[in-house]
């Protein structure tokens, strides 16, 4: 199951009923910066994750070494590296277009983990390994668990993607969601025991396009 994925020693979902009659179970809202350099190629990501409270409660306490309830800056920051080697073989959750400019990425380099109203924030750079031109193909990323167990959604309106010194004419686009019906309706029968296979996340998946003109 995709949660042990963040926490493979803590079963998240138990502890958390609220959250456990259907899928998804954990939930991500998310930022992505895309980074560019003076050349106007793209050369990394920089994403922040804000997770529910629920997951954020029971994560950093699994992380509370002397016992004393308060989430420390060594404590999130040993939380933030455990939850990037976890998912470093998945690429971070990214999926990439393959008509598109498909980067080789890199090592997660973390940035920040801070608490904000009883909500974990992640925030981690994923470099790519070469350098790529968006003027002749767009990057066209989703990202999002294969099988839904956590929901993965950009912040809404212009906070969801911005882009970090682009060339003129660089613009970016969302395409949210539009699952059918049914697909919602099975995701939603499923509990913490179920898995809704491997195609189940892409249903819910936004896809964002890069581009420079």
């Amino acid at each position: 199951m995709i949660k042990f994925l963040f926490l493979p020693l803590l079963a998240v979902a138990s502890l958390v009923p609220q959250q456990a009659t259907a899928h998804p179970h954990e939930f991500v809202t998310m930022n992505v910066t895309v980074q560019f350099n003076p050349a106007g190629q793209v050369t990394g990501m920089r994403y922040h994750w804000q997770f529910d409270e629920f997951f954020s409660a029971y994560a950093l306490e699994g992380q509370d070494k002397n016992g004393n309830g308060t989430a420390e800056p060594e404590e999130m920051d040993a939380l933030l590296k455990e939850i990037l080697g976890n998912i470093d073989e998945i690429a971070y959750f990214t999926k990439f277009d393959a008509e598109g400019a498909v980067p080789d990425l890199g090592k997660a380099v973390p940035v920040s983990a801070t608490l904000d109203k009883r909500q974990f924030n992640a925030v981690f750079d994923v470099p790519f390994k070469a350098a790529l031109d968006v003027k002749k193909k767009p990057l066209r990323y989703a990202i999002y668990d294969d099988e839904f167990y956590i929901a993965m959604l950009h912040k809404e309106g212009k906070e969801a993607v911005q882009l970090a010194s682009p060339a003129q004419g660089c613009a970016w686009d969302l395409r949210a969601a539009d699952p059918d019906d049914d697909v919602v309706a099975f995701a939603g029968s499923l509990d913490k025991t179920q898995s809704g296979g491997s195609d189940l996340g892409k249903n819910f998946a936004e896809w964002v396009s890069v581009s420079c003109k």
